[in-house]
């Protein structure tokens, strides 16, 4: 990102005119004044050459240590808010919830949701509200989650047998990779019905590329008159190029559905591209509608599970008698003979769920909500005033890091749910905005509960049936905790660990 916005400096020259417009706004409009605190904004590029490196989370989180949790920057052209607390979350997420929930536009996004025709980044309005009711009744209600645990269950069974094969020849697991395979071969089939393994189609590459252009800086975004500079960097041929990667799979699908003469047509058989077909026949989505939709299930939520499954065994891994601790409550609840852990076992795992929330308090798998826009003027309880078309950044990594939220915020320490139990163990709604890896209000996402469950089954089997250690020579702190930047931020290195298997007595 900091080559490109050097590249943009001889800008300055032509727009310097802006200076003195800028400066005479600032003093001269209300609305302005009553702003957030926030960095001195250079002439037309605000502050763009403050958001250093390629985590956005972290250099918001560290410039908001200066101007607060509330700060206002100005990022070329696009005036934005950054929100890193829980308390300024919930005004954001909950109190003005209406007036802050639709969509900023975005290149990237537009791109590769067929003009913003899906689930996650079409404006609020009446066709959002239709397209949220079908995916809620149709793909994430329990019933259906419910209908695709066959698939799961199979799908933990070849995870073992991959780390078996590498047991059996005295090699190191890459956890990482192994819990990317789990939760994009997972995904393929509950969507498609089918396994991909064979199919040459290199989904998961394709996933992470379209992951890695959507965290992407586009000139376009923060100066929409330069989108050329997009053309002339390449930006808009890689994210061309990534498009029509992600349509020819969904495009292949398609067609392999439509030609399948002897497919059942009872509902009890329907994968999700089943369901997406079918409500497109009746009228009730478009093609846009439908492989945006498609979009929305493969970018948000291959990674998100394994992210979490790859985080979680890392911060075990360097702390034993945590990993011993919940090897114990696993083995003990689901009992030593039974050989596996079933969706069923779950809920007497409280241990285990503690671990999960640690993880995606420490590890959000999305470190930043999907951007939200100010549709009507909204006065914060502290007096700041956010005008509309003003971009909402919610950092959910800041968050989770608070310490004004969380004691010893930077520790791993599952135990510290005990005192903030929820009446409802898989709850992420009882903590006052301070737990919000899948956002909040209108536009949460409609998945969490099918990617908390991959999660918490994936991580209980990894721990049931195996014993976990660290390759000869490496110690506990040798394990690199550097995050790789992404749309979902995932482990820079990968975790490879020696397993064996677990004998009950």
């Amino acid at each position: 990102m900091d080559v490109l916005v050097l590249s943009l400096l001889f800008l300055l020259v032509l727009l310097s005119s802006l200076l003195l417009a800028g400066g005479r706004e600032a003093r001269t409009n209300p609305a302005i004044r009553k702003l957030p605190p926030g960095p001195a904004k250079l002439p037309v590029i605000g502050n763009l050459h403050q958001i250093r490196g390629n985590l956005l989370h972290q250099s918001l989180w560290e410039i908001s240590k200066q101007y607060g949790p509330l700060m206002h920057l100005k990022l070329g052209q696009v005036s934005a808010v950054v929100v890193s607390s829980a308390t300024l979350a919930r005004e954001v997420l909950k109190t003005f919830d209406l007036a802050c929930c639709s969509r900023a536009h975005n290149v990237a996004s537009s791109e590769i949701s067929y003009g913003r025709s899906d689930m996650g980044f079409i404006p609020y309005g009446e066709r959002w509200r239709q397209l949220r009711k079908l995916c809620t009744v149709e793909f994430f209600s329990a019933r259906k989650i419910n209908s695709f645990e066959s698939v799961r269950e199979d799908e933990i069974k070849r995870m073992e047998k991959r780390i078996s094969s590498r047991i059996s020849s005295s090699l190191t697991v890459n956890v990482s990779e192994l819990a990317r395979c789990f939760s994009c071969n997972t995904t393929c089939r509950t969507a498609f019905g089918r396994d991909i393994a064979g199919d040459d189609l290199n989904v998961g590459d394709v996933i992470r590329g379209a992951q890695e252009v959507l965290a992407s800086f586009f000139v376009a975004d923060y100066f929409p008159l330069f989108g050329w500079v997009d053309v002339a960097t390449g930006m808009k041929s890689k994210l061309r190029k990534s498009f029509l990667e992600l349509d020819g799979i969904y495009q292949k699908f398609i067609d392999r559905h439509l030609d399948a003469k002897s497919r059942s047509e009872s509902e009890e058989n329907e994968d999700l591209l089943d369901v997406l077909l079918r409500l497109r026949k009746d009228g009730q989505l478009t093609e846009e509608n439908l492989k945006g939709i498609l979009m929305n299930i493969f970018i948000g939520g291959t990674d998100t599970s394994s992210g979490v499954v790859e985080w979680a065994m890392a911060e075990l891994i360097r702390q034993p008698e945590l990993m011993k601790r919940a090897q114990e409550e696993v083995r003990s609840c689901v009992g030593r003979s039974k050989g596996k852990v079933e969706e069923c076992d779950l809920h007497q795992l409280h241990y285990l769920k503690r671990i999960v929330k640690e993880t995606m308090r420490l590890h959000p798998p999305a470190p930043m909500l999907v951007n939200r826009e100010i549709m009507h003027p909204v006065t914060l309880s502290d007096g700041y005033q956010i005008p509309p078309k003003t971009t909402i950044y919610v950092n959910a990594w800041a968050i989770g890091r608070d310490p004004n939220a969380w004691d010893r915020p930077e520790v791993f320490d599952p135990e510290r749910f005990v005192n903030m139990e929820s009446p409802v163990v898989d709850s992420f709604s009882h903590y006052d905005f301070k737990l919000i890896p899948f956002g909040e209000g209108r536009r949460i996402c409609p998945g969490k509960n099918l990617g908390i469950l991959m999660a918490e089954v994936a991580l209980a089997n990894l721990l049931y049936s195996f014993d976990w250690k660290l390759p000869p020579g490496m110690k506990e702190e040798d394990v690199s905790m550097e995050e790789a930047p992404g749309l979902v931020v995932r482990m820079k290195h990968a975790l490879c660990l020696m397993a064996a298997k677990f004998e009950p007595n």
